[in-house]
């Protein structure tokens, strides 16, 4: 009987899961679609942008299944805990992220997905810290060629 609870409760996580990254889609999320246009001219950026999306996805399994079991009683929690954990090591792994689904990989698995997490909003905002300089930079050039030429127009005409 605790096994058809584990089983239900594994799917109810997986199924929430898929059912809110569907609602993503359709509602148009912002952290979905947004990055399509602001990073149009950066592939980099978009490839992580979406990246970003997908293991902020995948790290809410574990929040979702948490929250399921959170009035589960200690033994039963663990023995659904003891089911979900393969499975969710399995996805994981499907991503490339862990290539395991021993259960004793659960934290280094779950850690991962926190580190990855991390890392690519820090990338992503290196690289708009970028694209800022590059436009600081554009402006700066610009302005100065102007004042160049503005100074080149007044000595030819004071020469005349």
């Amino acid at each position: 009987m605790l096994n058809k609870k584990a089983a239900f409760v594994t799917l109810q996580t997986l199924k929430q899961c898929r059912a809110d990254m569907v609602q993503d889609f359709l509602s148009h999320n912002t952290e979905i679609y947004k990055p399509s246009y602001k990073y149009e001219n950066s592939p980099v950026m978009l490839k992580l942008a979406r990246e970003k999306y997908f293991i902020t996805w995948l790290s809410s399994h574990w929040q979702v299944f948490n929250h399921i079991v959170a009035h589960l009683p200690g033994e039963e929690r663990s023995i659904i805990d003891t089911f979900f954990t393969p499975v969710f090591l399995e996805l994981l792994s499907k991503w490339a992220i862990v290539k395991t689904t021993d259960s004793s990989q659960l934290n280094l698995g779950v850690e991962l997905v926190k580190d990855m997490q991390t890392a690519l909003s820090q990338f992503m905002k290196a690289g708009e810290n970028a694209d800022t300089m590059r436009n600081i930079l554009e402006v700066t050039l610009e302005k100065n060629r102007v004042v160049f030429d503005r100074i080149i127009k007044q000595f030819s005409e004071e020469k005349l």
